[in-house]
């Protein structure tokens, strides 16, 4: 095909087989011209046979036979059938003659062809021969020319040659009773006077087949036949009958035969029939052979005898330069043009822009890898099912934005061509068909469990090499999942949550995939078959995971950090020790212990010394006790003899937040929740994925009016916050502490969290914050997803950068809850922005791909490129954009990020990341809170005693109070610097006290 040459598909007109080779709309436009050029090759007719010589013709060999059969080779639905049908058509009008390119003829002409039309063998009834079929063919186009043109006499000749070809037509099989059978044959005059001739006859029934062919194209003025014999290959039983009689009569120059199907299974059908020829009982007895005498068997060697069987066999019927294969729409469209057109397009549109627009309104996949992927996808389907799919595009694809009608189109087409492919994965597809929004993800999840497809298909990307349509299955899938994000965006999250979190806990080998004790027990915990929430989903792998990922039988719980939460003290703190050497790096008590009654008596004593002690303490701590100082706190413990130790040096989560004013409280107590482990001992988890799931049941409120908005949001906050306790597998067996008992009543909940004396602070609920960010966000006209490769991208980056965060946080210096918290929503949302731009096609710095594990620097210069770089601009009218901020813009995250350098690390890094992300966040949510004050998502502390409340700019600082447990290392100089500052003070106050028990000091 020439680059220069344009296919122009009519998409109103699929399957018409009256489309000429020469015309624009044929497909098969290079494999058209080849099989002319093999049907013009001149022909030499064989040779009259005389019995003038000395010799019988009989006897004399056949110098002309050859196989010349051309095999137009396709896979099922590459439309074969319309194929033939078109290039016969050309034969029968002769418009084949002005096609061939003179180049291929020589100095001659094209032969005159005759069409004796298509047979499709599997039409055929069991009784009937494939020769009778074709010899009924040409006699009826010889007795059709008799009748119109009235040359009787030269009809005698085709005549004469059939009754000759008739009288060995007992040869053939299911013709007639055997050859040499019946009571006759005992009688020497018959043998003699007619046995004998029909025997002849049989065995001569090739040379007899020649020249009937011979006389009949004389007759209609014909040099050759043209007979197309499609679908050889589908049905064993009519095909093996077919190429035999290939190999055997029709070899004629005069009889051009055009085979259709699939070489693959043209190659089994062969193969099927030589070791068919083998037989049973030979095979065993070779079998038998090889196990009493190794070595003598030929068994080890039929496999490769059958192999160049097959090989030779093919090469004979269908010699390969015959052999002609039709191309998908992919070469097409790789070598030349495709055009589109349909009465619902404006204009003829090139297909790969037209699969562009497909991708992104089907798909909502806009990334050009992933464009040209799924393009190369879609156009290397056999040609019916793309152009299937291309027609059920057509009103998605017009230059208007789509409405549903015509994007459930688009997916039926889709559904229809997948069919096959997705019965094959026993993907139920009813469940598929418009499908519920909180159950699709768990019937996906069921699915993907049931059939061991996590590793493969989670992504739903067609990224797999094709052996079984998975492919296919992907994109269907993908087309589901688009649909459901667009009428309910904060399933996006849900995917995260129940489908990306499992997939990287399978590609990372925590959970074995195809083990019967792994996935299926995991599922079952979940509850994952439930239309449940995200929230209960993860809180319950939070569950599972503490007891060593799920191991049966452990009874006891794994305190660590992890994706799913951090270990954390619920209510009173009884291992004082440990809690305070991990948080502050020195022992409960002891003279080289925490020295709490510092803290107290620095009431009244010079400001010097309470800033020597404050600097002494990590900087996650340090903003804590300035807060508590400054708001007046004295330390005592409740007796008041002593400085205490719970509230002012450590909290245990629950308790924490029961301090906490009402909004505080609502938000600290969303990633919160208890678990239950085989002991019946209950543990507290802190889970950055809870808080995440609520994001997204926010998100979509996104479609619900503004009206019922706020109402809506307090019910998610309501059902959140409540206390709540998920059981370990063992647990689980032994007890039900999920139980409705287990959750509070609604009005009681709602009651509780208004008495709060603090809950009218500065005048504002959370609520209508939440509904602020949510009304501006839902004036968007429309809102397009993002396919879930997309946002498996997004997790995979964070689940990494995760990790290595985790990793690198240090013993008494970084590892906090607070810091915990702040750097796990700085890695969320930078991948989150980084993925996007990516899939945005979006150029960005080469540094940006860089993860923030031990800073937000990268983040910090991600945020001013997206927001800030004037040559972003385009980027921030993407869906990805709004994607990115709708989720970056959510109030909730000013309660978690630390808002200066100095309240996370001691030394500032490089461009002060901290205060460059805040204010980029707070630049872009302070329209949110009331007056847009900077300093919103204050947090008041109420005391223990009856002290001011302390406020603190987020839950940064109170979160840092709270013992992530299961350290295994520290540091081995962690509190020198708090030590050293307290025996300093320390002396100082013993000097201050000798002088004033020294009767001559008369200061």
């Amino acid at each position: 095909m020439r680059d220069t040459e344009t296919i122009r598909i009519d998409l109103d007109l699929l399957g018409n087989p009256s489309i000429e080779p020469n015309s624009s709309s044929f497909i098969q436009r290079e494999a058209g011209e080849r099989v002319l050029r093999a049907l013009a090759r001149p022909v030499d007719p064989p040779n009259d046979e005389s019995e003038d010589g000395e010799r019988p013709a009989a006897l004399n060999v056949l110098r002309e036979r050859r196989h010349d059969a051309i095999l137009v080779s396709a896979r099922r639905g590459e439309g074969k059938t319309t194929f033939l049908t078109s290039i016969l058509a050309t034969v029968q009008t002769e418009s084949y003659r002005r096609m061939v390119s003179p180049e291929s003829l020589g100095a001659g002409s094209p032969p005159r062809l005759y069409s004796l039309g298509i047979i499709d063998p599997t039409l055929i009834e069991t009784k009937q021969n494939i020769i009778i079929v074709i010899i009924d063919r040409i006699r009826i186009a010889s007795e059709h020319r008799r009748r119109r043109s009235g040359r009787f006499d030269e009809y005698a000749g085709v005549e004469n040659a059939l009754r000759k070809l008739a009288q060995g037509l007992s040869l053939l099989d299911g013709i007639g009773e055997g050859l040499y059978s019946g009571k006759d044959w005992i009688d020497p005059d018959f043998v003699l006077d007619r046995g004998l001739e029909d025997a002849s006859a049989a065995h001569d029934f090739e040379r007899r087949f020649r020249a009937f062919v011979k006389a009949a194209a004389r007759y209609l003025d014909a040099d050759a036949f043209v007979l197309a014999i499609d679908d050889v290959d589908t049905w064993f039983e009519r095909g093996w009958p077919v190429l035999e009689a290939l190999r055997k009569y029709l070899v004629t120059p005069q009889l051009r035969i055009i085979l259709s199907g699939d070489l693959n299974l043209y190659a089994l059908l062969v193969r099927r029939q030589q070791w068919s020829q083998m037989g049973d009982a030979f095979l065993r007895a070779e079998q038998m052979r090889g196990n009493a005498d190794p070595g003598t068997s030929l068994i080890g060697k039929i496999g490769s005898m059958v192999e160049a069987l097959q090989d030779q066999y093919l090469v004979k019927v269908a010699p390969p330069e015959n052999r002609i294969d039709l191309k998908s729409l992919a070469y097409h469209a790789e070598v030349g043009v495709i055009e589109l057109v349909a009465k619902g397009l404006h204009k003829p549109v090139e297909v790969r822009a037209f699969l562009r627009t497909l991708s992104d309104r089907v798909f909502c996949i806009r990334y050009g890898p992933d464009l040209e992927l799924v393009g190369r996808q879609l156009l290397q389907l056999p040609t019916r099912s793309a152009l299937q799919v291309l027609a059920g595009a057509v009103a998605v694809c017009t230059d208007d934005q789509p409405g549903p009608s015509s994007l459930r189109t688009a997916e039926n087409a889709l559904r229809h061509v997948a069919w096959t492919a997705l019965m094959g994965v026993d993907l139920d597809i009813e469940k598929t068909r418009d499908p519920t929004p909180n159950a699709i993800l768990g019937v996906l999840g069921e699915w993907l469990t049931r059939s061991g497809l996590w590793a493969s298909l989670a992504r739903f990307h067609p990224e797999a090499v094709d052996a079984d349509n998975r492919n296919l299955v992907a994109l269907y899938v993908t087309a589901v999942l688009s649909g459901v994000f667009r009428i309910s965006p904060g399933r996006m999250v849900d995917y995260w949550l129940k489908i990306a979190v499992i997939r990287e806990k399978v590609d990372r080998g925590e959970i074995l995939a195809n083990s019967p004790d792994g996935l299926p027990r995991l599922f079952r915990h979940l509850a994952a078959g439930t239309v449940e929430s995200s929230l209960q989903f993860v809180s319950r792998l939070a569950a599972w995971e503490v007891t060593e990922g799920g191991r049966e039988r452990i009874r006891r719980t794994i305190s660590q950090i992890r994706l799913s939460g951090a270990s954390v003290p619920l209510t009173r703190v009884r291992e004082r020790n440990p809690a305070s050497r991990e948080l502050y790096g020195l022992g409960f008590d002891g003279k080289s212990g925490l020295d709490r009654e510092l803290f107290r008596e620095l009431k009244g004593r010079p400001p010097s010394e309470r800033e020597s002690l404050l600097n002494a303490l990590p900087p996650p701590l340090r903003g804590y006790h300035a807060s508590l100082l400054r708001a007046g706190w004295s330390y005592d413990s409740r007796r008041g003899t002593e400085a205490g130790f719970q509230v002012y040096f450590v909290n245990g989560i629950e308790d924490l937040t029961e301090r906490l004013d009402r909004n505080s409280r609502l938000v600290a107590r969303i990633p919160m929740h208890r678990i239950v482990s085989g002991q019946a001992s209950e543990s507290g988890n802190y889970s950055f994925l809870r808080l995440l799931s609520v994001v997204g049941e926010f998100i979509d409120l996104l479609t619900v009016s503004e009206d019922h908005r706020v109402a809506n949001i307090a019910r998610i906050l309501r059902s959140a916050t409540q206390t709540r306790s998920y059981p370990t597998p063992v647990a689980a067996q032994e007890s039900r502490s999920e139980d409705n008992q287990d959750f509070e009543d609604d009005d009681e909940a709602e009651a509780d969290l208004d008495s709060d004396p603090s809950a009218s602070y500065r005048g504002m609920r959370l609520e209508d914050v939440l509904a602020n960010w949510l009304s501006e966000h839902a004036t968007q006209d429309t809102w397009r997803a993002l396919a879930p490769v997309t946002l498996s991208r997004m997790w995979t980056r964070f689940t990494y950068t995760f990790e290595n965060m985790r990793d690198e946080l240090i013993h008494a210096q970084t590892r906090y809850l607070g810091v915990l918290m702040h750097r796990t929503v700085i890695s969320f949302l930078h991948s989150v922005g980084y993925e996007a731009m990516r899939a945005a096609n979006v150029e960005t710095s080469r540094s940006l791909a860089n993860n923030p594990v031990r800073s937000g620097e990268v983040f910090a210069r991600l945020l001013d490129e997206i927001y800030s770089d004037s040559n972003k601009a385009p980027f921030r009218k993407t869906p990805e954009f709004l994607f990115f901020d709708v989720i970056f813009s959510c109030p909730l995250w000013a309660y978690f990020l630390a808002r200066h350098e100095q309240q996370e690390v001691a030394v500032a890094r490089r461009q002060e990341p901290n205060d460059s992300i805040f204010q980029q966040y707070a630049s872009r949510t302070e329209s949110f809170w009331p007056e847009g004050d900077a300093s919103f998502a204050a947090v008041q502390l109420r005391s223990p005693k009856t002290e001011s409340p302390a406020v603190f700019e987020g839950l940064f600082f109170p979160l840092n109070t709270v013992q992530l447990q299961g350290q295994t290392e520290q540091e081995r100089r962690a509190g020198s610097a708090l030590s050293s500052v307290q025996a300093v003070l320390r002396r100082r106050r013993r000097a201050l006290k000798l002088d004033d028990s020294d009767p001559e000091n008369t200061d």
